[in-house]
């Protein structure tokens, strides 16, 4: 068997760095074998050389991307992966040493399963967690990704799936799920839900998949995102996939009156009450803030097409 090993990045060297060098203490065994695919999608900073490193420690292979966006780098990554296996990965995480065995255990435990999700940690840089975003963690964790099913191998479904710092696709399944450009980050943009609309079609179409306890990663979290402004930027990105998902119900002035409101109600109660109110505010004001923009950006749209 073979395992394609996949990471799609720009503009975030210092960390890939991390990444590339946690990946050189893999314990691999002679059952299979692995590329690491790294997917560079037009980066400015020293990305390429910080891959250049490597090449001699891990079976790197660099591609280039030259259509901006993470969901084209990602299906950029599955033409170019010759695995039987994609396992997806992202620029700041931590692998333990025993993350691409355990896959390769559970891929051929179950090898009729379509795909694969392991537990994601966040781990702060210093000064670390501050203390409002530790007492409103259940409403922010899934800023930082943070993914753990439990300690048990359980069933991965439609309504409970992997997160996009660590799961596993069969390749032949995945090639005929491609990645929407329409969602995923773009640039520093935030929006996502590209790997779950493509996780929750596969769950729809070919089946189940499963859970893998002992594939853990840590996802780094540098301390310029430990902050109430990365929250926000986060949920504006959802507010954007809501919007492009069909989620929402808002109409374009509804939701600039709730963004606008909740902006307020968050910047009153920051500084007189418990976290976990004021937490819900920034958390709503984002929400609202993203369906405004996607809103005001498909009027704009619309409008140019009918002229």
């Amino acid at each position: 068997m073979k395992i394609s090993v996949a990471i799609c990045t720009w503009n975030r060297s210092q960390l890939l760095q991390r990444t590339l060098q946690r990946l050189c203490d893999l314990e691999v065994d002679a059952r299979y074998t692995w590329e690491l695919i790294v997917v560079d999608n037009n980066s400015t900073d020293n990305t390429a050389q910080v891959i250049d490193r490597f090449v001699d420690a891990l079976p790197i292979r660099a591609v280039h991307e030259s259509k901006q966006g993470h969901s084209r780098s990602r299906n950029r990554a599955i033409a170019e992966a010759t695995g039987d296996y994609i396992v997806w990965t992202d620029n700041d995480v931590l692998v333990c040493t025993r993350w691409l065995s355990a896959y390769f255990d559970a891929f051929t435990a179950e090898p009729d399963l379509a795909f694969f999700g392991g537990v994601i940690e966040p781990v702060f840089d210093p000064p670390g967690r501050p203390d409002w975003l530790a007492a409103t963690w259940e409403k922010c964790k899934p800023v930082y990704a943070a993914r753990d099913l439990g300690p048990m191998p359980v069933e991965l479904n439609e309504s409970r799936l992997p997160y996009g710092a660590n799961f596993a696709i069969r390749s032949d399944i995945q090639r005929k799920h491609l990645f929407d450009p329409s969602l995923g980050r773009v640039s520093s943009a935030m929006m996502g839900e590209d790997e779950t609309q493509v996780l929750r079609q596969i769950a729809r179409s070919c089946g189940k998949g499963r859970w893998v306890p002992d594939a853990k990663v840590q996802h780094i979290v540098p301390a310029d995102r430990a902050t109430e402004r990365y929250v926000r930027s986060y949920f504006i990105g959802q507010g954007m996939a809501n919007v492009a998902l069909n989620k929402s119900c808002k109409t374009r002035v509804a939701a600039f009156l709730d963004s606008v409101w909740q902006s307020l109600l968050y910047r009153i109660k920051r500084n007189c009450t418990d976290p976990d109110e004021w937490v819900s505010h920034l958390i709503c004001s984002g929400l609202s803030w993203g369906e405004y923009f996607a809103l005001t950006a498909r009027r704009r749209n619309g409008k140019r097409e009918s002229v």
